[in-house]
């Protein structure tokens, strides 16, 4: 990874220093610059300046959530490595952010996720912990990225059979889960949550913990499990729970 090739190898990463030192040295033809601001159409954009071979990475300092705005960052600058050549600009809303089913925008998102939670350091640190949202938050802590972005990653890299469920108000917004899980009853967006789960009846929000929970067959007809919540109490309102199937 170019942070460890070219940087002090210390994480949480200086994306800024990884951009001045490695991006604006020998091998790159024109410059990388990088602008923070409020814009009101996208959260972040990479664009070309006319007719040279300069790129500005622009940043929208509205952004709320500063671990998401460094996902963003990460990812426009996944957009300058592996597409610049497709076009002059990219810009990117929270659609296009979770949008799965371009190649474009994946590929981005998956050199956002590589950058910022390098497998090697997460698989040392992470891989014998159980999948509980505590263990979410902790990730989230290490490489300061978003909750969502911390679960994809560990979800891509884990060989444990596991998932992880956005939901609001008892219905599924989004989910994934890793290679190894079993088919699950209440999956795709729209879906309620199963009936049983402990996604779906959890406890008043004053006594709500981190910790797991056995739900049995709540979540599959084939394989028992144990969940744990983490509840979003800024005002969106979503839940996300942590599944790990126990066979």
């Amino acid at each position: 990874m170019f942070w460890q090739k070219f940087g002090p190898n210390t994480y949480p990463i200086d994306i800024d220093a990884l951009v001045s030192g490695t991006f604006n040295g020998d091998g790159f033809q024109g410059s990388l610059s990088t602008r923070l601001e409020r814009f009101d159409s996208f959260e972040g954009c990479l664009v070309k300046t006319s007719g040279t071979d300069d790129w500005t990475i622009l940043l929208n300092s509205r952004t709320p959530n500063k671990r998401r705005l460094r996902f963003t960052y990460a990812h426009e600058l996944g957009h300058f490595m592996c597409h610049r050549h497709l076009r002059d600009r990219f810009e990117d809303s929270e659609a296009t952010l979770n949008d799965f089913h371009s190649d474009v925008e994946r590929e981005a998102n998956i050199f956002a996720s590589s950058l910022l939670m390098p497998a090697n350091l997460f698989r040392d640190e992470f891989s014998a912990d159980p999948w509980t949202t505590e263990l979410l938050c902790a990730i989230g802590s290490r490489f300061e990225c978003s909750l969502q972005a911390s679960a994809l990653r560990y979800i891509n890299l884990t060989s444990k059979p596991c998932a992880f469920i956005v939901s609001r108000d008892g219905m599924i917004v989004w989910s994934s889960k890793s290679k190894t899980s079993p088919f699950l009853r209440a999956f795709k967006f729209g879906d309620e949550l199963p009936e049983l789960s402990y996604a779906k009846n959890p406890p008043p929000s004053e006594v709500a913990t981190t910790d797991s929970v056995q739900t049995g067959y709540s979540w599959s007809e084939s394989q028992c499990c144990k969940e744990s919540q983490y509840f979003d109490y800024s005002g969106n309102g979503f839940q996300y729970t942590c599944v790990e199937f126990t066979g």
